[in-house]
């Protein structure tokens, strides 16, 4: 597909570094803006950060208010409740200040805010009509890139299932990516958003519309995470291995708006949807099977993913330098605690058929798949993942 025309954007302004956060109050003045809404979560609150990036904000005159209903996995409705916040506040931009999660109610948070409807006008490709109000995103976890992407990604709890909005309009008017506030975010959650991002460098380089401008993002993105994860991991004040994170998180994003993920995303919706799974868990005991089943789609790219990831492939045939790749993306998951299974996550092994049903309608990822995959393949491969 080296010939395929790809639509590369990425935020206005994107300002990375140790402390970049301090550039915020200069970057809102820029905007003329007189009040901001912070959205975060409880999670956020507890660890303090919210104090670190309000104060500064204040003391260059730009009014503050917090909404912190901000939940994992968001649903639907918590938009409502953000942009509720937002017009009582008399607020006039927004701040994801958080996860994934936090930046994408922020994103469509600013979009209802101005264009009125709900949340769920807006759910499938191109749907939003026009500008939001500016919104800024401040990551504190590395893996959802959201900070950078066209997508929001909410929880449909009545269909149990994620649902993606996807629109030029929730690019971030700037992402300020700053590893100090990603050294409290406990191992867990390291290991889960860390393996997401992994699985969106993986899906964009091996897909369907994987293109050679975007593969570079992409190996850098495996390659990072192959160096620093287990180190964020195991040692969170590590500072360069937050901020090797941090940078993997960002390039890993810019794969998603021109070419995005494919089968393992799609699959791990209804763990989230159904069983509440942390969306970054769900791909990481995912990743592993879907890329045996996709394998065979292109073995010198499957290669290359292990040499990224620091495995030795020198001697082998392209086909166990492959294979290698899968291997090594199971150690990664092993040595940073990670459940190997589905069956370890409380999900019903006699649930699988109907998880493979919500999984193939998913038809915005699963048409990106490097192989077709049907129902049936998708039913046999969650079975090889339990």
């Amino acid at each position: 597909m080296s010939n395929r025309i790809i639509d590369f954007q990425i935020p206005q302004s994107l300002v990375m570094g140790v402390g970049a956060s301090k550039r915020l109050p200069d970057i809102l003045k820029k905007t003329g803006v007189k009040k901001v809404l912070i959205v975060t979560d409880q999670g956020i609150v507890k660890a303090s950060l919210v104090p670190l990036i309000c104060e500064p904000i204040e003391a260059a005159g730009i009014g503050v208010a917090v909404f912190d209903g901000v939940e994992p996995d968001p649903r639907i409705e918590i938009v409502s409740a953000c942009v509720s916040a937002f017009q009582a506040a008399g607020a006039e931009a927004i701040i994801g200040l958080g996860g994934g999660s936090s930046i994408d109610i922020a994103k469509v948070a600013s979009i209802v805010a101005a264009q009125s409807g709900l949340a769920g006008d807006y759910i499938g490709i191109g749907k939003v009509p026009g500008p939001g109000f500016p919104h800024f995103a401040l990551p504190t976890t590395a893996g959802t890139g959201s900070e950078v992407t066209p997508i929001a990604v909410l929880s449909d709890t009545t269909a149990h299932l994620k649902k993606g909005i996807v629109s030029e309009y929730l690019y971030p008017r700037a992402a300020i990516i700053d590893p100090e506030l990603m050294v409290s975010v406990p191992p867990s959650v390291t290991a889960y958003t860390g393996m997401d991002t992994l699985t969106h460098a993986i899906e964009a380089y091996t897909n369907r519309f994987a293109a050679p401008f975007i593969d570079a993002f992409a190996l850098e993105t495996i390659r990072l995470t192959g160096r620093h994860l287990r180190r964020a991991v195991t040692c969170g004040i590590d500072i360069e291995a937050r901020a090797g994170m941090a940078r993997a998180a960002t390039l890993g994003g810019m794969c998603l708006g021109s070419v995005n993920t494919a089968a393992v995303h799609a699959m791990a919706y209804p763990l989230g949807g159904t069983y509440n799974v942390p969306h970054g868990l769900a791909n990481t005991v995912l990743l592993p099977a879907v890329m045996e089943f996709n394998m065979p789609s292109n073995l010198d790219k499957f290669a290359a993913i292990a040499e990224a990831l620091g495995e030795e492939t020198c001697g082998l045939s392209t086909r166990e330098a492959a294979l290698l790749a899968i291997q090594a993306v199971k150690d990664l998951s092993v040595d940073i605690g990670i459940p190997q299974g589905m069956r370890y996550l409380g999900i019903p092994q006699d649930a699988i058929p109907t998880m493979a049903e919500g999984a193939i309608e998913v038809t915005r990822l699963m048409g990106n798949n490097p192989r077709t995959i049907t129902v049936k393949d998708v039913q046999k491969i969650y079975e090889n993942a339990y």
